[in-house]
């Protein structure tokens, strides 16, 4: 029963591995942007989702500004 149980796990270990050697990978990566895509225009035809990207877009301009006006420090050798 030992020999049995280990050929299956052994079976049950190398298929995925040689589905997505074949070209599998290819294939769940354009599945995962597919659906991907899909959800995104689900999302932006709620009416908050533009609020939501708004938000988004604001943060991202308060970083970007904040990092823009920070001065970098200079450094002795010795410091890191």
């Amino acid at each position: 029963m030992k020999p049995f149980n280990l050929l299956l796990c052994i079976a049950l270990f190398s298929l995925p591995v040689t589905a997505l050697a074949e070209g599998g990978g290819a294939k769940v990566i354009a599945r995962m942007q597919a659906q991907r895509d899909e959800s995104m225009a689900r999302f932006l035809e709620r009416e908050d989702a533009k609020a939501i990207v708004r938000a988004q877009e604001a943060a991202k301009a308060r970083l970007a500004a904040r990092m823009a006006s920070s001065v970098p420090l200079e450094r002795s050798v010795d410091q890191p």
